[in-house]
């Protein structure tokens, strides 16, 4: 997309911000339909899935099926259909996993045309996403014109991004992603020593600061304590929960308000927070969300529920109702702001622990728990991390193929987390590989990683 294009299309999307209920409700309504007319002639396994339920979108019926009456999928279903599902013959879930798995491919674009993002969520079960070009040039201008409010200037922006940053995750590849006309960039790894990371932020001064929020919030902290000293005009957070302690912090150390945004592989737009309130306002002229209990009914107002999403804008893999492990509480009252795009009142999605290890000289060091959520290895199809003891580090694999082939990717993915880290040689990693990984018995719910609380400093 050329940035005139660009433009045009962040400003269609920053004037739609001001839409009614029935302009949102009729862009939802006709994308949808051409999603379903796209999907029926273009995905053997859309096809099949419907006829399977008795749903037939030939000819008009397209324009007549409600939503409620498909089917949903879930990450494993996508995965073990990845082929089938995906509209584009070119693209196969083999040759995305043998890309992804080279080091020297991060960051880059797959055949220079397919974005591949890749994530385990808190599920622990690897997922593939891949948006082509048109739908990863809209997701770049919903982005630009709700989130970050980008504005052309004379001068390029300076952007700093934490995170993990040594693969195709999504919210590096997104900050990849942004125009080199309008920003410079530095790329900060959360699982870099922290020391390190302070040096970085300092040489860079960003103008704008972005990434998880836990990683910005360990900025802040630092800034608090007097060891960085930078002023950022702009705080984006997402990924993670940013938390009111978070919150508070960041707004101590940067004097700004953090913007939290709502963001998954399945799809990097979801939601940004109101400008007036601390909610966040759901992009639903681009999605269609439900928010669902166990019996897939509408939760009640102000009634927590899991999140069931159709991506509207990503005709190369489309996901339509498709589960996430998200908790939503949607507010049943309109905006304060005047916006009548749905609002979120709380986001309940589960969160992991951070693995802290001694080092030699008694200091703590830790590695970040969206590193592992993010982990990937070829072969590796699900897994789950514990911590048996201190400076041990067990995971639990579920694999496909080639054992040995995925043993060996597995280690060296590790190898290069601890490496980073300086906990070589600190940290005894082992793999069990297994057939089935359970749920926790006390909670019921899967839980990625066990780890020890964290130990009291020497």
């Amino acid at each position: 997309m050329g940035y005139p294009n660009l433009l045009r299309c962040m400003l269609d999307q920053h004037q739609a911000q001001r839409f009614d209920d029935g302009a949102i409700a009729r862009h939802q309504d006709r994308r949808l339909r051409q999603l379903l007319r796209h999907v029926w002639a273009k995905s053997r396994f859309y096809r099949r899935y419907y006829q399977e339920h008795g749903v037939d979108l030939s000819g008009d019926r397209a324009d007549q099926v409600k939503i409620q009456d498909l089917p949903p999928i879930d990450k494993r279903l996508v995965m073990d259909n990845f082929d089938d599902l995906v509209c584009d013959p070119a693209l196969s879930r083999d040759r995305l996993e043998q890309f992804i798995g080279q080091p020297e491919n991060r960051g880059r674009a797959y055949r220079g045309r397919w974005q591949v993002i890749h994530t385990s969520g808190s599920s622990g079960t690897i997922g593939i996403f891949v948006y082509g070009p048109n739908d990863w040039d809209m997701l770049r201008a919903i982005i630009m014109a709700r989130v970050t409010r980008t504005r052309f200037r004379t001068r390029r922006t300076k952007l700093a991004y934490i995170g993990a940053v040594d693969g195709n995750y999504a919210g590096i590849s997104l900050v990849r992603g942004a125009p080199g006309l309008l920003f410079q960039q530095a790329h900060l790894s959360v699982n870099a020593p922290l020391a390190a990371v302070v040096d970085q932020v300092n040489a860079f001064q960003p103008e704008i600061l972005s990434g998880y929020s836990s990683g910005v919030h360990l900025l802040a902290v630092e800034q608090i304590q007097g060891r960085i000293a930078i002023r950022p005009r702009a705080v984006f957070c997402s990924a993670d929960p940013l938390t009111t302690v978070f919150r508070e912090n960041i707004k101590q150390a940067f004097r700004v308000d953090p913007v939290n945004y709502y963001a998954a592989s399945e799809s990097i737009a979801m939601a940004a927070q109101c400008s007036v309130r601390h909610g966040l306002h759901l992009f639903s002229d681009w999605h269609c969300f439900e928010v669902l209990d166990r019996d897939l009914r509408p939760a009640g107002p102000g009634q927590s529920g899991a999140l069931v999403m159709t991506n509207l804008y990503n005709y190369t893999q489309p996901l339509i109702r498709y589960r996430t492990h998200d908790e939503l509480v949607l507010d049943p009252e309109p905006c304060l702001c005047g916006s009548r795009y749905p609002t979120i009142r709380n986001i309940a999605g589960r969160e992991e622990e951070f693995l802290w290890f001694r080092k030699p000289d008694g200091a703590l060091e830790f590695i970040h728990p969206i590193v592992l959520i993010e982990f990937y290895a070829y072969g590796l199809v699900k897994f789950q991390f514990v911590q048996p003891q201190r400076n041990s580090l067990l995971m639990r694999a579920i694999v496909r193929g080639d054992r040995d082939r995925a043993l060996q990717a597995i280690r060296r993915r590790m190898h290069a987390i601890l490496f980073e880290k300086r906990l070589e040689g600190v940290v005894d990693f082992q793999v069990q590989l297994v057939d089935d990984i359970g749920i926790d018995p006390r909670s019921e719910k899967f839980k990625l990683i066990l780890s020890l609380p964290r130990p009291p400093e020497e």
